[in-house]
């Protein structure tokens, strides 16, 4: 299997669990207006959007994101990040690293300002969690 920086590159057939286990996440949470699953080098391996946005743009910036809060954290001692958090004037955005044993994939949810953001964050943990089961043969 060929590698990309940060993971293996997914086979078809993985590309599929992660776009199955995305679209259960956004059906499942009505406040998702956009949400993507990126390799850890910014590209988008599943995207959903109930509005026009490029999956591979927010998959870039939830990478650019992830690192600078990854670096924030290990200059502040703060160990492993886990979920950074954003809240705007019109909405709320939700990223998250999903480990795997060859490297980590990265989910970013955007919300709407009214959304319960536990309960969006509630969701997308189990969305990693069943990702993670599937492509770790759990």
């Amino acid at each position: 299997m060929p590698e990309a920086r940060g993971i293996a590159v997914l086979e078809d057939w993985e590309i599929a669990v992660v776009d199955a286990r995305l679209q259960e996440f956004t059906a499942s949470v009505d406040a998702v207006r956009a949400a993507v699953v990126a390799s850890v080098d910014g590209f988008a391996l599943a995207h959903s959007a109930t509005e026009q946005t490029s999956g591979e743009r927010l998959a870039a910036m939830t990478s650019a994101m992830l690192a600078l809060a990854t670096a924030v954290g290990r200059e502040l001692s703060l160990g492993t990040m886990e979920v950074l958090m954003l809240e705007a004037s019109e909405g709320k955005v939700l990223m998250q690293s999903i480990p795997l044993p060859r490297g980590s994939l990265l989910l970013m949810a955007a919300c709407g300002q009214r959304s319960v953001i536990g309960h969006v964050l509630w969701s997308a943990r189990e969305c990693g969690r069943k990702i993670q089961a599937e492509l770790s043969g759990q």
